[in-house]
């Protein structure tokens, strides 16, 4: 509920803010903020991934338009967090990386996150009343992969509830590339991402990838 609270109210201010843009300002630029779910494809038997496994995506590009068109071409720049919610802890040894169940202990999460910075491209169409299309391409370089688990403490002593994260794990693929696409109107928009790159390093990981979606918030 916290965290929902504060993304309201980045929200509003930011709409605010882009109240006082001017209209050549926005014609050129594109900020928004995706909130998504990954659909993860391709597990192994022994992960089940939770329903919602939420993650976030800010964005920003400049649209080089096509003449007196509505229509743009906008690279730009971008910065998301992926979330893999389970019932399982990574294990990364120097040739694989597994996935094992939980048993035995309750615990409130495990997850694995993978923070990129990505460079998207799109092709974009935004009408005299604000209605908005786009598709596109991103490319994503790894910045940081970790997992996090809060429970019961499943290594040795059941009966402490204890934090654990590891943050290095060589076997994460360090690029990553898909399409995207977008559409809504005014500042709400539908969107979504097919990876076409897998998480894991092929041969020492699952060949598994997510379908990303959710909605954007775009200020202007």
């Amino acid at each position: 509920m916290k965290r929902a609270l504060i993304l309201l109210f980045a929200v509003i201010a930011v709409n605010a803010w882009s109240q006082v843009v001017n209209e050549e300002t926005k014609r050129k630029f594109t900020f928004g903020l995706d909130v998504f779910t990954d659909i993860w494809q391709d597990t192994p038997q022994e992960l089940e991934p939770k329903t919602l496994n939420p993650g976030v995506n800010l964005f920003g590009s400049y649209n080089y338009m096509f003449g007196n068109s509505n229509v743009s071409f906008s690279p730009g720049i971008g910065l998301s967090v992926h979330n893999l919610y389970s019932d399982s802890w990574l294990y990364a040894s120097a040739d694989t990386i597994n996935f094992i169940p939980i048993e035995g202990v309750n615990f409130k999460k495990s997850k694995l996150t993978t923070t990129y910075l990505d460079i998207p491209l799109e092709v974009r169409y935004k009408s005299k009343g604000e209605f908005r299309l786009a598709v596109g391409f991103k490319f994503g370089f790894l910045m940081k992969a970790q997992t996090k688990y809060k429970g019961e403490d499943y290594l040795s002593d059941a009966s402490s509830n204890v934090i654990i994260k590891y943050g290095k794990f060589n076997n994460v693929e360090k690029n990553r590339y898909g399409f995207t696409g977008r559409i809504g109107y005014k500042w709400l928009n539908l969107w979504g991402y097919y990876q076409l790159s897998s998480l894991f390093t092929e041969g020492k990981g699952t060949q598994m990838y997510p379908i990303s979606i959710g909605i954007t918030v775009i200020p202007f």
